[in-house]
């Protein structure tokens, strides 16, 4: 986090605290003004107990902020996100509220404190950041907060940033240009070669400097830089190699050197895969024990009763870190159905697919067929959330024909997965919708959070009460 970022962090984390502060004293007399004398003198006045809470709510607002990356500008610039990210953090104030006061033996005070609170910080900290991005955008029109900026290089990656103008004019940055000894007159963002860098930065008034160069100009970036130290601009490297890296890169550390890697994968810190292994088993042994407990029993009778064969299907699929397992279904083909056709391709089930059993086609709709990947979840070979587990043919079919494919398997797989609530469910019958399902995919696994999974449940719910055309 750099000094900009880390003022902005610490700004709002001061105003946000305060809000809370404030909030919860107002609460706390609204609250008791709803209550009778009698009542009131039973509570006592606020002594130490409020105090100590409104500490433990502060204290869960700045680690909550931290893992939802709340004070986080850039991930925020777009305010339907910051709105949803604030959403999240009043949903654990909620819960940390209903923690503290179930201990208390007055819950009608709990009740209509929590209430008034809850909508009080919610009110108060969207409020604040309604007014900050006013007061920014005022004074960016104004310019005290424009900052000129000079491209050096021609670099595609230069290129796409002298191409988004109203952007940058919105983050406070105005591109002046861009020079580069590939000389382009007709392009009017073209200043100068590199020779004129002083030039250049003394007539547009240059206040940072983006150094953008191509591989073939990488050998001038010393004497670039040495140029630039006789003004007082801030000069920043854009690597070329950026482009092979995703949105969400992170700089990490290794022998004391820093180092990019390439994309963030959140499930690949420890204490993160242990908080989503704790909740997969938890929900498993919950699911297992009060639902699968009698469905399993009637969906078996089911099965056995539509056709000959065994209960479950199982078939070998590939885990985390391509890690084999066997996964088991309840059956919804006929006995000794094959995935492959005469050529040895895989076959991916259709809508219209003969090997499906008519209680099958009832099982695949409604996806009451995955329900014993609970009991795969319980043994840790998948999670209840993460990319579905494919064939193993598909695997060794898709792997080197779509870009990013094995890259699923940097997490467990799961029940669902965000592909699959965003309708890519089922077969991929092209190319095309196959690589979607990848782009949702690696989406989830570069940004997956707590609540980001719980998210997906909720999904799953409600597309399994309203049907999915995909569901066959």
């Amino acid at each position: 986090m750099n000094g900009i970022r880390r003022s902005f962090f610490y700004i709002f984390l001061f105003f946000d605290a305060l809000i809370l502060i404030v909030t919860f004293s107002i609460a706390d007399i609204i609250s008791r003004s709803r209550l009778n004398e009698k009542i009131l003198n039973e509570i006592g006045n606020p002594g130490l107990s409020e105090i100590f809470t409104i500490l433990i709510f502060i204290i869960i607002w700045f680690f909550s902020a931290r893992i939802t990356s709340l004070y986080d500008e850039l991930k925020n610039f777009n305010f339907g996100s910051e709105f949803f990210t604030l959403l999240q953090n009043i949903s654990i104030q909620l819960i940390a509220g209903v923690a503290v006061f179930f201990s208390l033996k007055d819950m009608l005070l709990s009740r209509y404190f929590l209430m008034a609170y809850l909508i009080l910080v919610f009110s108060g900290t969207l409020f604040l950041r309604v007014v900050y991005r006013y007061v920014k955008r005022l004074l960016i029109r104004q310019g005290k907060l424009r900052k000129n900026v000079l491209l050096v290089g021609d670099s595609d990656f230069g290129n796409n940033l002298f191409g988004t103008p109203e952007r940058s004019a919105t983050m406070g940055y105005n591109i002046t240009g861009y020079i580069a000894d590939s000389p382009d007159t007709d392009n009017p963002g073209y200043l100068g070669t590199f020779s004129d860098i002083g030039k250049v930065i003394t007539e547009y008034n240059v206040d940072e400097v983006l150094i953008t160069l191509s591989t073939k100009d990488s050998e001038k970036l010393d004497s670039i830089i040495a140029t630039l130290s006789a003004f007082p601009v801030r000069a920043r490297v854009i690597p070329e190699y950026f482009k092979f890296i995703s949105n969400k890169y992170q700089i990490s550390f290794f022998n004391n050197v820093p180092v990019i890697d390439i994309r963030n994968d959140p499930l690949d810190e420890l204490h993160w895969r242990l908080i989503k292994r704790g909740f997969d088993v938890f929900f498993s042994i919950m699911f297992i024990l009060l639902i699968y407990s009698w469905l399993g029993l009637l969906i078996s009778i089911g099965v056995k009763i539509s056709s000959k064969g065994p209960v479950y299907f199982k078939q070998e699929r590939w885990g985390r870190k391509n890690k084999r397992f066997t996964l088991f279904k309840f059956r919804s083909m006929v006995k000794d159905s094959s995935d492959l056709d005469g050529e040895g391709k895989f076959v991916q089930a259709t809508k219209e697919d003969a090997r499906i059993t008519p209680f099958g086609k009832f099982l695949r709709k409604t996806s009451l067929d995955e329900l014993p990947q609970f009991f795969n979840v319980l043994f840790g070979d998948m999670s209840v959330i993460g990319p579905r587990p494919h064939a193993v043919p598909m695997n060794i079919e898709s792997k080197d024909k779509i870009e990013n494919y094995m890259l699923r398997h940097l997490v467990k797989p799961g029940i669902t997965g965000w592909a699959q609530v965003n309708g890519y469910r089922g077969a991929t019958l092209n190319k095309k919708r196959l690589e979607r399902r990848i782009e949702f995919d690696m989406f989830y696994i570069e940004n997956w959070s707590f609540w980001f999974d719980l998210r997906i449940i909720f999904l799953t719910v409600w597309q399994g009460v309203r049907g999915d055309p995909n569901a066959y």
